[in-house]
This record gives C-alpha cells, sequence and structure tokens, in this order.
C-alpha cells in the first residue's frame, strides 16, 4: 500500500473555519470524537476551542504527555477546571460568538458557561464538525479498510463455528477473542448472533439459545481499530432450509444488490434506500423490513449520512456508508445482508468481502 498516510490536521481546521459562518466567531468542541478527528487526540478528556486564526487544545494534567506527543499545530492549555479554563480562554480571546455542540453539551455545563460568560452570546451549533467528517480523506479510508478487513476474519470465523449445536453466546466471544488476538481495539457494538426465531429481531445479540439443525442465522459484528470501526452482517445456515428461508434469503441478496447499484455521487440516499425497498416490497414483504438500508461508519459506528425512505443527504465521493437491507418475519426467522461501501468516482467499492452466496452448511 506504500508510505502510510498522515492526517491532513489543518485542513480540517480551515474546513471547519469555512462552516462558522459570520455568525460565530469561534467553535467549542466538546465531543471526543470530534476533537481527535481535529487533532489526532486519543485520550479521554480535551475540548477544543478553534477561532478564525488559531486553535487551542484544552486537557488535564493526566494527558500533558500525550497531548504533546499526539496534538500539533494547537496552541495547548492544561487544566485543573475546564470551565475556568475556557472561560478565561474566551474572555481573553474577546470572543463574543461562542458556538458550542449542543448534542454533546449538557445543560448543566451550558448555565455554568453562561453564568460565567455574561458578556458572550453562546450559540447553539449543529454537526459542523460531522459534516466535515462524512466524507472520509484517504488517511481515513486506509483505517477503515484495514478495519473491515480484519472483520472480515471474523466471519470466516464465524463460518466454522456457526453451526448446529453451538450456543449462540460461546460462538460470539470465540469470534470476540479472536478478533482482539488479531488487533482489535474492541467490538463496535454488542455482536449479534440470532439464530431461528430469534433472527426476527434486528438487533438480537447473542444469547444463550443453542443453534439448530436448518435455521437461518443472522451474524452482525464490527470492529474498532486504529479508532475507526467497520460494520458487517452475513446470514448463515445450518444445514438444508425450507424453500421460503431460501426465498427471504434471495431477496434479501437481491435487495443490497440493487442499493449497491445505486450508489454513486450525487445519488439521493433515500434513492439508495428505495432500490433495497422495492426489491423487497416488490416481492410481498415490505412489512418486514423496518429500518433504513444503511449508515455512515467511521469514528463512530453510526453516523453521516444517513440512508433511509426520509434521509435528505446526497451521496458524494469518500463517504463510506452501509448497505444492509433486511427481512424479518416474526417467530420464524430473519435475514440481513450487509456490507460497507465507498462512494468512488464511478460508483462504489465493497470494503467488506465476505463471500455472500448461500451455504447451507
Amino acid at each position: 500500500m506504500g508510505a502510510k498516510r498522515e492526517a491532513d490536521y489543518k485542513g480540517r481546521l480551515r474546513g471547519l473555519r469555512t462552516l462558522l459562518g459570520d455568525k460565530l466567531d469561534a467553535l467549542l468542541v466538546s465531543d471526543l470524537k470530534n476533537a481527535r478527528y481535529l487533532s489526532g487526540f486519543t485520550g479521554s478528556n480535551a475540548f477544543i476551542i478553534v477561532t478564525r486564526d488559531e486553535a487551542f487544545f484544552l486537557t488535564d494534567p493526566r494527558y500533558t504527555a500525550q497531548a504533546g506527543e499526539e496534538v500539533k499545530g494547537f496552541r495547548k492549555r492544561i487544566f485543573r477546571k475546564a470551565l475556568d479554563e475556557i472561560s478565561a480562554l474566551v474572555l481573553e480571546k474577546r470572543i463574543k460568538a461562542l458556538g458550542f455542540e449542543a448534542a454533546n453539551l449538557s445543560y448543566a455545563t451550558y448555565r455554568k458557561l453562561a453564568k460565567a460568560l455574561p458578556k458572550a452570546r453562546l450559540r447553539p451549533a449543529e454537526g459542523l464538525v460531522e459534516r466535515l467528517r462524512e466524507k472520509k480523506d484517504p488517511f481515513e479510508v486506509e483505517r477503515i479498510r484495514a478495519s473491515a478487513s480484519l472483520l472480515d476474519t471474523g466471519f470466516r470465523k464465524a463460518a466454522r463455528l456457526v453451526r448446529a449445536g453451538a450456543i449462540e453466546t460461546d460462538a460470539a466471544f470465540s469470534i470476540e477473542a479472536d478478533l482482539r488476538r488479531r488487533g482489535a481495539e474492541a467490538m463496535a457494538f454488542d455482536t449479534i448472533i440470532a439464530s431461528g426465531a430469534r433472527g426476527s429481531l434486528p438487533h438480537g445479540r447473542a444469547s444463550g439459545k443453542r443453534i439448530k439443525k436448518g435455521e437461518l442465522v443472522v451474524v452482525d459484528m464490527g470492529v474498532l481499530r486504529d479508532g475507526y470501526n467497520s460494520d458487517e452482517t452475513r446470514t448463515f445456515a445450518t444445514g438444508r432450509l425450507k424453500p421460503r428461508q431460501r426465498e427471504i434469503y434471495g431477496i434479501a441478496k437481491d435487495a443490497q444488490a440493487a442499493a449497491i447499484n445505486a450508489i454513486r455521487p450525487g445519488a439521493r440516499a433515500s434513492d439508495v434506500d428505495g432500490a433495497a425497498r422495492k426489491v423487497i416490497e416488490r416481492a410481498g414483504y415490505g412489512k418486514f423490513f423496518g429500518h433504513g438500508t444503511g449508515h455512515g461508519v467511521g469514528l463512530d459506528i453510526h453516523e453521516r449520512p444517513s440512508l433511509g425512505p426520509l434521509s435528505e443527504d446526497v451521496l458524494e465521493e469518500g463517504m463510506v456508508v452501509t448497505i444492509e437491507p433486511g427481512i424479518y418475519l416474526p417467530g420464524y426467522a430473519g435475514v440481513r445482508i450487509e456490507d460497507m461501501a465507498l462512494v468512488t468516482k464511478g460508483g462504489c467499492e465493497l470494503l467488506t468481502k465476505t463471500p455472500k452466496e448461500l451455504v447451507e452448511l
């Protein structure tokens, strides 16, 4: 793959400054994932203030050395009390209109900040850094690709373990342990292994159920590697299936293929969802597909854009999204097939590569 790419943190700050508009003098970043995106800091306590010509990184004494190693291009300040340091900096720089991350800053913290800064205007800012994060740069794509490749090894392990007689939680534990040994920092979410009727639960995490012959088994996993998440689902068969089980598997697979074919720069996310939904609806199973077709993946396991029927997002080159249509028949069975797709100039590239052909194990 060649030399390892470095993140363009200066470019990210430039991009954020263009989003401040004429109503904000600065933005207070309190979300740790956003702080990592802007600075590279991987610790658990940090704030960033970005003005039109300066950037300040604030953390506590535990992270003095770590911030020195990870954070470049920022003026660093070590605080004893975060709000005191934030307030002092706002006053020192004569910031009149301070944006804050409304989805992350608690109301209690907002009240304390407003009391400490009676002359400053505190303005809620929605999703400014998240908007930049929608499109992945080469640095991020490289890490997401590595995370997805690691996850594929987990599905090769799952293909050996998800058999009749296995207990769902035992299989999940073995797969997770193997992924951790191979370099996963953590699982991105609770592993879903849902066999038989439990497969009709879209988020049916592994239970003490013993897998039986002739069942469909939904396996949905994600790993966190080097700060970036991956997400993938396959549905396995434990022996010969009934015609209806094979039918819904084929419909879900065709729906996913239709959605993947609809991905391209400029495509509306709702249209990608519609491509999958149309296949399932025409087959008579529309009411059994109750979630969106996909979502963005990166530093968070669920982030923008959203691929659902009500989404107003438009796909752009560099976005990474999941494509995961499903059919869930209560009390009977479920199927979901999910891949991660990188939006490219001519369409998309699948980053997860586990085979999708139905194998009756």
